[in-house]
């Protein structure tokens, strides 16, 4: 992890006294948060860096530090337009399909445009005196959230998906018939095989991803994935 933080320059080492010439205060503490993703016979251990910023005494309640999520029914309704045969205005060859993403260190990926510094872990091997400047975001900050959901829905715009109104998180892009609802690190794109190639490659350029399936008819399709602790399976019949 920490190898990942120095090798992409997510923070620079400054001396002590920046830190409180810029804030007027020390710099936000760190620890490190251990997570099981496997399972026990096949453990998955991850450590990440974490930042303990709490709420300053008598601040009121901000907005602009949450991160909106989808509802559930977003990600049903993909599903169910997956299966659904309608008459469209673009001509594509095949059916439309289901492409699952995950977003590799999310939060560490907006741009931090404030004064934020963070003491250094020993794993570091810093000089004593120093702090670390904040490039990027780091996951614990109370903005991390919401400049990620900033970040992608700015790339994803910027390639023609039109963000949701009542919901941020949904995009759509009329031309290609490519739609997405994204989850926090998680996207569910709908589409056909040409398009979900496309945002994929270009997904690819923006962050290190996963990509945990396609789900569709065709024999080389995957036909069963779990997203959000529920199992979804692609049959003759439909999506269970």
């Amino acid at each position: 992890e920490v190898s990942y933080l120095m090798k992409h320059d997510k923070f620079t080492i400054v001396d002590e006294a920046e830190a409180w010439d810029k804030t007027g205060k020390g710099p936000t503490s760190v620890k490190w948060v251990d997570t099981q993703k496997g399972t026990e016979k096949d453990p998955d251990i991850r450590s990440r860096l974490v930042a303990r910023d709490f709420k300053p005494k008598g601040e009121k309640d901000r907005e602009d530090l949450f991160a909106a999520m989808p509802p559930l029914e977003a990600k049903r309704i993909l599903f169910s337009r997956a299966v659904t045969r309608v008459r469209m205005k673009i001509k594509r060859q095949g059916p439309k399909k289901l492409l699952f993403i995950d977003v590799k260190k999310a939060h560490l990926n907006p741009v931090c445009e404030q004064d934020a510094y963070i003491e250094l872990p020993e794993e570091v091997g810093a000089p004593k005196g120093t702090y670390g400047r904040l490039n990027y975001w780091l996951y614990g900050f109370r903005p991390a959230g919401r400049a990620w959901e900033e970040d992608y829905a700015k790339r994803l715009e910027g390639v023609g998906l039109r963000r949701g109104t009542a919901a941020p998180t949904i995009f759509n892009d009329e031309e290609r018939g490519l739609q997405c609802v994204a989850h926090g690190d998680d996207f569910t794109f709908l589409g056909y095989d040409e398009d979900l190639d496309f945002i994929q490659v270009e997904m690819e350029k923006w962050y290190e991803i996963k990509v945990r399936g396609r789900l569709g008819p065709d024999a080389q399709d995957d036909k069963q994935i779990v997203i959000l602790g529920r199992t979804v399976t692609w049959t003759k019949e439909g999506i269970e």
